[in-house]
Formats: structure tokens, sequence, C-alpha cells
């Protein structure tokens, strides 16, 4: 039986070889635990969400009930873990996302998984750098009187983060650690003079209470603090550069939800002290935006808010090149896995890094930066916004993908229903598909416009995920061998 006229289900009985990709294609191994959790917490901007995400859940949210919605969402995304982890236990991958749909629910949804990821992950760090120019050319131009054009500012940090994805991932690692300790630092001075300032007033009990959680518009509230915590999964995608990917990936999973949770709940907790539980929506909905920037100035002093502007460009920095390096590394294993042209999963000879799939995120993320310019979109509202909704609203629903998938991969392998490996991921699945259905209905909010185009974006992702998959089952029908190929490096362990 020659390859035209060899059927489908023929080549779907070959058995799986558990064949990798050639060692020549392996990662280099060089993250610890801590320098992986770093990356891992960089990803999901802290500093940014705080100042730019929390005030906007406080005014359009449930006021004083941000807190206990953080404990919530925290709750939902540790249940996520739970099975995450297992999986990751299993399968090291640099597909993360998509070879865990792979595994778990066959091919074609693993392809279109796939091409929901690159999609997502590269458009978010254009909107991210959005972000640095718009935030960086303010803090030059409070300091020092300068106000140059943003796209400067844009094109010197994209630059600086295309010579850091083109080095081994531990440069990145370090220059994350320096900036990711200095916005920590900032915003729990402000967290522990408040604390001094007031006493135990800094806890209000009733931002734990059911009135406060189902005050004023909860919904909202849910879906932004889920986008605070984009990039928490990321770990997975590092298992390769992992010295102990079996048991570090699932240490770092939980540690990263636990760090950014507990810092979220007890941020949000204390700006509700600080400012009062009754007026908390009211102040958070100031036009100016400066709820942290006049806490601050309050209670530490001008000048280290003057420090809190320029930590807040180096967070979005740190933030870009975390996000450039998740979209070069899912480049990076379709390329490996002959999804994309081999050359994209090359991997340096000197520095151990997936240099081609970081250049060629550099070129989209320039494509799209000069597409703005041309068409005169602004940094803030318009490309870091729209951009960072839209690959939201893809990463979210590619977090419900991986809990079907977790649970469908443990039924395959045999494993007996458990807590691990079917309620822990099912349970997350309902609560991240109530997150998905909340970021599509109010994507207003996240892309900071009212334009009915703008607004119906969140279609791609469906679109996306519909190209994949067709791709694949046009794949299965015409070029079963490669096909066959594909799914099996899918599926399959990375090189060692």
């Amino acid at each position: 039986m020659n390859e035209s006229t060899r059927s489908p289900e023929a080549d779907e009985a070959v058995p799986h070889t558990g064949r990798s990709a050639s060692s020549s294609d392996a990662l280099r191994r060089s993250l610890g635990t801590w320098r992986l959790i770093l990356l891992v917490i960089a990803a999901a901007a802290p500093m940014a969400a705080v100042i730019g995400i929390v005030p906007v859940s406080f005014a359009l949210g449930n006021g004083a009930g941000v807190p206990l919605t953080f404990l919530a969402v925290t709750a939902v995304l540790a249940l996520f873990a739970v099975g995450y982890s297992a999986m990751s236990r299993r399968v090291v991958s640099t597909g993360a996302f998509y070879s865990y749909v792979a595994q778990g629910l066959g091919g074609v949804p693993g392809l279109g998984a796939a091409c929901v990821a690159v999609t997502s992950y590269t458009v978010f760090v254009a909107g991210a750098l959005g972000y640095f120019a718009y935030f960086s050319q303010a803090a030059v131009a409070g300091l020092t009187g300068w106000n140059g054009s943003w796209i400067w500012f844009a094109a010197g940090g994209l630059l600086l983060i295309a010579v850091l994805g083109y080095r081994r991932i531990d440069l990145s690692s370090r220059v994350i650690a320096v900036l990711l300790a200095a916005e920590f630092v900032i915003l729990l001075l402000l967290v522990v003079s408040i604390i001094a300032h007031i006493g135990w007033r800094a806890f209000p009990l009733d931002s734990f209470s059911f009135r406060a959680a189902g005050s004023g518009a909860p919904g909202i509230a849910v879906m932004l603090a889920f986008t605070c915590f984009i990039g928490f999964e990321s770990a997975a995608l590092y298992s390769e550069e992992a010295h102990d990917p079996k048991r570090s990936v699932s240490r770092v999973t939980y540690g990263s939800v636990a760090v950014i949770g507990g810092f979220y709940i007890l941020t949000s907790w204390v700006t509700v002290g600080a400012v009062g539980s009754d007026h908390i929506a009211g102040v958070a909905a100031q036009p100016d935006g400066n709820l942290y920037f006049d806490l601050t100035t309050r209670y530490l002093g001008s000048w280290i808010t003057d420090v809190m502007a320029v930590f807040l460009a180096t967070s979005l920095f740190a933030t870009t090149l975390s996000i450039h390096n998740v979209a070069g590394r899912y480049l990076f294993s379709l390329g490996r896995q002959r999804c994309l042209p081999r050359a994209v999963g090359r991997v340096h000879a000197r520095h151990g890094s997936p240099h081609v799939s970081s250049f060629v995120v550099t070129v989209v993320t320039t494509v799209i930066l000069i597409a703005c310019v041309v068409s005169g979109v602004p940094p803030l509202v318009g490309l870091g916004t729209v951009a960072i909704g839209f690959g939201t609203v893809g990463v979210i629903t590619l977090q419900c993908l991986a809990s079907l998938a977790i649970v469908g991969y443990f039924r395959k392998i045999g494993e007996k229903v458990s807590w691990t490996t079917t309620a822990a991921p099912l349970l997350a699945f309902v609560g991240l598909g109530g997150a998905v259905l909340l970021a599509v209905s109010k994507f207003e909010l996240l892309s900071g416009t009212r334009s009915a185009f703008v607004n119906s974006l969140p279609v791609l992702t469906v679109a996306t995920f519909l190209i994949g998959g067709g791709y694949a089952l046009w794949l299965r029908s015409r070029r079963p061998v490669l096909y066959r190929q594909m799914t099996e490096l899918m599926t399959s362990e990375a090189p060692e």
C-alpha cells in the first residue's frame, strides 16, 4: 500500500514508537527551581497588575470584595495546578499546553491548541511591549522632562529583549530576578507602611464577607482577577531547561500560584483597609487612575512614588521578556515537531537557546509595532489593551482545554479515577470555562474600547483553533505519514 492510497485508519494503526527529537535539538538544562519560579512570576507582572488592574476591579467589580475574589480565583488555579503538575511529571515538553492537549484529546485538537498558543502569546508580547513603552515614556518624562515618542522606547526595549532571548535562558532569569525583586520590595514597603500607620484596620473583615463579594459586578472582578495570573502556567514550557523537570515544574507551578495569589490578596486587602470599605470603589474610579501612586505618596513619600513609576516600567519589561521566551519556546517546539519549518526548531550551538524561534517572535513583534505606528494606534489604549486582552482570552481557553486533556490522558493510560487525575481538573475546567465566558462577554473592559470590531476579536481564537485542527484533519487525510510523524513527536517526551 503506497502513501497516496493508505487509509487514515491504517496509518493510525501504526504503533507509537515513543521517538523523541534528536539530542542535538535539546535545550540546555540551566534552570534551578528558584530561577524557574522567577521566570513564571515575572510573566504575571505583579506590580503592573496591582497598579493597572486591581483599581479597575475595585471600581467596576465588587469593591471591597476584591480580596475574596482573588482568594476564589487562586483556589480555582490551585485546582488546575493539581492536574497540571501531575501531567508535568509524565510529559516533559516545551509544547506544554498543546502537547498536553495532544496527549489527552488527540492530534487534531492538539494542533488546534498549538495555533492558539502561538498566536495568543505572540500577540501578548506586542501588547506588553506597548504597555512598557507607554509607562517608560511617562517615567522618563516625569524624571527628566523629555517627552520622546513611545516608539523609541518600544524599539529599545525590543532590541534588548531580542538580545536576551537569543542568549541562554539563565541570563534572562538573572535580569528578571533583579527587576522582580525591586517591584516586590516597593509594594511590600507600601503594605508594611500602611499596616504600621493604621494597625489592624488594614485588615477589614468585611472584605471576606459574601455580602461584599456579591456586591457590584462580581463577574467583572472575577474576569479581571484571572488576567492577573496570566503566565503562571509557563513552568512546563521550561521543563526541558530545568535541572530536575519531573519535580521542579510541579513545585514551581504550586509555588507561583501561592506566591502570586497571596501577594494579590494581601495587597488588595490592605488597600481596602487604607481607603475604607465604603469608599474604595469611588476612589478607585477617579479618572486619574492614580490609586496606588497616591497611597505611596501618602504613606512612603513622593520620591518613592517616582521610583515606583520607574519600576512599573521595568516590571513590564520583565513581563515582556518572559512572555517573549514563552512564545519562542512554543514556536521552537512546533519547529522541532515538524509542524513548522525545521529551522525554527534549531538550538544555538553555544548558548543552547531556541535562537531562531526567538528571532521569529522579534520579527513578528516588529511588524505589529510598525503597523501600529503607521495606522496611528496608541501604545496603551490600543496596542496594549487590545493585544493583551486578546492574548488573555486565548491563554484561559488553553487552560480550559488542558484541564479536559489531563482527564483524558489519565483515563487513556488506565489511571484510576482520583482527586488528582479527575476531580480537580474537572472542577478547574468549570471555573476556567466561566472565566472564558466572562472574558468574551466583557471583552470591552479588557480592550479598553467600545469598538464593535475590536470587541469581536475573541472570535479569532476560535478561528485559530479551527484552522489548526482543520490543517491536522487535512494532513491525516492527504498526508497520513507526515501526520503520524508529527503526532508522534507531539506526544513523545523531549530529548534528554
